[in-house]
């Protein structure tokens, strides 16, 4: 699968080859009117060549009063026709041309002309053929998942760009299909065709190997780090569009990198814009660039979890006090704070045992409503109060670094009112 064996150069007559096997793709079965089949290259160039003829003819005999400038205009009437109907049968948008045939003829029978009439009504007859070949070829290859992937990899056997561009444009042909038709089973299994396809086709067309880098985390670091470690925002965010692409190959090659590993790399991405936000003294900007930072509020209930603030930690979670006073209150949040740090540092595999951590100075952020601020805010919902507590320290300095790469950013939309502690 390397590409570094791969030509990216491509012959002038091997280009035409590929666009021929790409507009005959369509309709494989043996035996089959070669009139129905999508037409070539050289159909097309000839076909404008006429229109264009016949256009240039119009303004000169329309002038003249030319007696032939009726035949001449219905046969650049027909000529355009044939060129929109085929374009639609090499884009197997097969439904709109029988909508074009359709209104064509509907026009012919209001002028009474019987050779239009004619003409558009052999198009009918040919389109409703071309419908059905078109479902008995989808039929099939749907009947079963190995018959879709056969033709897949036969169209990608020369492991070039352009043979994934064929393969990428048969799939989204065969999802069109498959989602008009309500297969809803058959479309999830196209969608991973169709991620692999634009994976490999990012794969050929930048300097990175996806075979190489899926094949170790360390492989992948040895690319990936560097990326989220530059002082580049736009390092960062190729580093975002690399690890997109990891996953969709992942997924398809099955390949050692597992889906909690990569789903841990997208946050350390987050994490460095975050970084480099603060730098820059913009962190407000920070949730337009990317999905996986979360807004928080002051004045509202937040989603709960463990959030990168800064260099900071934040556990925005629920509890039940058991006590009345506000300090022990507090003192019960962070306890319970605590516990759900400890938590998510195992589910993660960013420590080895939660015996061992210790955890530096820790408050409760408040909320702040109509001038008030209040240490906790009822959630009616789970019938709990909620809490926001800032760690600034598990550990060690370089820890706290390191495991917060991992979590989420959160922006606080008041966050020029926060006070430094309660």
């Amino acid at each position: 699968m390397s590409k570094k064996k791969l030509s990216y150069r491509t012959s002038g007559k091997k280009k035409l080859f590929l666009l021929l096997v790409l507009s005959l793709h369509i309709i494989v079965l043996s035996g089959q009117d070669a009139s129905l089949q999508p037409k070539t290259i050289a159909f097309f160039d000839s076909l404008d060549n006429r229109i264009t003829v016949l256009q240039n003819q119009i303004p000169r005999l329309k002038q003249t009063h030319d007696i032939s400038f009726f035949h001449i205009q219905r046969e650049l009437d027909h000529s355009l026709f044939i060129k929109a109907y085929e374009q639609y049968v090499v884009d197997e948008d097969l439904f709109r041309a029988k909508d074009l045939v359709e209104s064509r003829l509907e026009r012919a029978r209001l002028r009474k002309d019987k050779f239009s009439i004619d003409f558009y009504n052999s198009y009918k007859d040919k389109v409703y053929t071309q419908i059905k070949f078109q479902r008995m070829h989808y039929q099939e290859l749907f009947e079963k998942e190995k018959n879709f992937r056969k033709e897949f990899f036969s169209i990608t056997k020369d492991e070039t760009i352009e043979a994934y561009q064929r393969a990428l444009r048969m799939t989204d042909l065969a999802l069109k299909y498959a989602e008009e038709n309500n297969l809803t089973e058959t479309a999830k299994g196209l969608n991973n065709y169709r991620r692999y396809a634009e994976a490999r086709i990012f794969d050929l067309q930048s300097s990175y190997d996806l075979n190489e880098i899926t094949k170790s985390q360390k492989d992948f670091e040895k690319v990936f780090i560097p990326l989220i470690e530059s002082d580049s925002i736009r390092s960062v965010k190729e580093a975002e569009k690399l690890i997109d692409y990891c996953i969709q190959y992942s997924h398809f090659v099955n390949t050692p990198l597992t889906d909690e590993y990569l789903d841990q790399q997208k946050l350390a991405i987050a994490s460095a814009l975050s970084d480099l936000l603060d730098k820059q003294g913009s962190s407000s900007n920070l949730s337009s660039l990317t999905s996986q930072a979360v807004r928080g509020r002051l004045d509202s209930l937040n989603p709960r979890g463990v959030y990168k603030w800064h260099e900071y930690v934040i556990v925005i979670s629920e509890f039940t006090p058991s006590s009345g006073f506000e300090n022990v209150r507090k003192g019960e949040a962070i306890i319970n704070a605590d516990n759900v740090i400890a938590s998510y540092l195992k589910k993660n595999k960013l420590c080895k045992s939660t015996d061992n951590l210790k955890f530096g100075y820790a408050y409760i952020i408040p909320y702040k409503s109509s001038n008030k601020s209040s240490s906790f805010l009822y959630h009616p919902g789970l019938q709990k109060w909620q809490y926001i507590a800032c760690y600034t320290l598990i550990n060690s300095p370089g820890f706290t670094r390191e495991v917060s790469r991992y979590m989420p950013p959160i922006v606080f939309k008041e966050e020029d009112q926060l006070m430094a502690e309660p």
